[in-house]
């Protein structure tokens, strides 16, 4: 097999350059990783350590990463995008490297949040690439591998970090080397990126003006921005609680590391069944996904058997495993390239502000029940499950809400629909194909759409 289908007519892509697009991918998401298999030990191997500080080496990153997620997506809008990312490789890399001569646990801290700084900054960067490089089917196809891959990446490289701190404590360390990877191929990668600022000088040009000028709110769908990232948030802040309070609910290790596992395993298992699925779901993505994760946690919370919470932590993390990579497709073509890094900017940091502010939510509605998460963790499943089931009934209104308009748009007058319809804004390709692409296989680049107007009408 020579390639992988791009989704642009007849071309392909070398399987180098999907190879690089899923390490891209997968150094988003592994600060922190490292510091797991030696939390018990840090105290031994730095004597003083308080558990806070611990803490800080895995929620740090997270912490570190939200406000950069928004800077790298401007960053983004008006910059060279590889550029971009290779200096951040770059300096990522040569953070993960000093965690090998780290000193003291002031410096673990540091660099934690270093590398989370950079793993911010590459997160919108690596999910507008699939759209550079990908588009239709087989876009929405690569952004459920790219999570199934991540996911599957994730599981192997707990198991594999364990082993390594029983040799040394800082072999773990050798996954924050990965980033350099991305640099080995950044030359030939460059050429499938469609930058922003060459969109920008062809527009300019066609205006026949030295620069021209985008305002966000015109090259985004913003109402279907702002309710995906709503949405987003709620999955995944219950989603987080069951790697948070399982710990706690199972005290022996072995039995909470196989149910933690489990929620990896079913969102890797849904990214390599997107497509299928999205036909059997059609346009009922929002509903079911909650319905589903709503049955996880009924599961969670009515019965101690491992085996059920099992079964119930699977249904929920295979859905939450649908909805992710789904909704980062809708969304890449809900934008224009131009603003399509601060568009994903927005979204991907819902994944890191629901995984921080997750128990802290918990915890308040249990303590505000009158119970506590630490006393009863049964709790913490519980807050989630009816979280889940008010998220699932607004859900539903505005479902009915929707459907009703459209009914009564259909009864009005044409004059009167053209009237109240406000005037969309037109821009370049959501999905450009990237120029070595169009040149060599002759396929036309995509004619201006609409920010939206399909992909909002696809999940309503």
């Amino acid at each position: 097999m020579k390639g992988i289908k791009s989704g642009y007519g007849n071309s392909t892509l070398p399987l180098w350059a999907v190879f690089n697009l899923y390490v891209i991918f997968i150094i988003t998401s592994i600060p922190g990783l490292a510091i797991s298999p030696i939390m018990g030990d840090l105290q031994k191997i730095f004597p003083g350590t308080s558990q806070l500080e611990t803490q800080f080496l895995t929620l740090g990153p997270n912490i570190a990463a939200i406000p950069f997620v928004f800077i790298g997506g401007w960053i983004g809008t008006k910059f060279n995008n590889m550029k971009l990312l290779n200096w951040t490789c770059l300096f990522y890399g040569i953070g993960g490297a000093l965690f090998f001569i780290a000193p003291n646990m002031i410096t673990l801290i540091l660099l934690s949040f270093l590398i989370g700084i950079a793993a911010g900054i590459v997160s919108p960067l690596s999910t507008a690439f699939i759209a550079d490089l990908f588009g239709g089917e087989k876009r929405t196809q690569q952004y459920g591998y790219t999570s199934a891959v991540l996911n599957g990446v994730l599981m192997l490289s707990v198991v594999a970090t364990g082993y390594l701190a029983k040799i040394w404590w800082r072999l773990p360390f050798l996954i924050y080397l990965l980033p350099l990877v991305p640099l080995i191929f950044a030359a030939r990668f460059k050429k499938y990126i469609k930058e922003p600022q060459q969109i920008r000088k062809s527009d300019a040009d066609k205006v026949g003006a030295p620069k021209v000028h985008y305002k966000f709110s015109q090259q985004v769908n913003l109402p279907m921005l702002i309710r995906y990232c709503v949405y987003y948030f709620v999955i995944t802040l219950v989603i987080a609680a069951i790697s948070l309070y399982i710990p706690f609910r199972y005290t022996n290790s072995s039995t909470a590391g196989d149910l933690t596992s489990i929620l990896f395993l079913g969102i890797m298992a849904s990214g390599f069944t997107l497509n299928w699925c999205l036909r059997l779901l059609k346009n009922k993505v929002a509903i079911i996904v909650l319905i589903c994760i709503a049955l996880g946690f009924v599961l969670m919370v009515i019965s101690d058997a491992a085996l059920v919470v099992a079964i119930g932590i699977l249904i929920s993390a295979y859905f939450y495993g649908i909805a992710q990579p789904y909704y980062y497709d809708r969304l890449s073509v809900a934008s224009t390239r131009v603003a399509l890094t601060l568009t994903l900017a927005w979204f991907a940091s819902m994944d890191s502000i629901g995984n921080v502010v997750a128990p802290f939510i918990i915890d308040g509605i249990a303590k505000v029940l009158g119970t506590s998460t630490s006393a009863h963790p049964v709790m913490a499943f519980k807050v989630c499950m009816w979280i889940t089931f008010i998220s699932l009934a607004v859900v539903i209104i505005r479902k009915i809400i929707v459907k009703a308009r459209h009914e009564g748009d259909k009864d009005k007058p044409k004059v009167a629909m053209a009237a109240s319809t406000p005037t969309s804004t037109t821009a370049a390709s959501m999905n450009p194909i990237p120029v070595n692409m169009s040149d060599r296989h002759g396929v036309a680049h995509n004619t201006a759409k609409t920010p939206g107007s399909a992909a909002d009408q696809t999940n309503k």
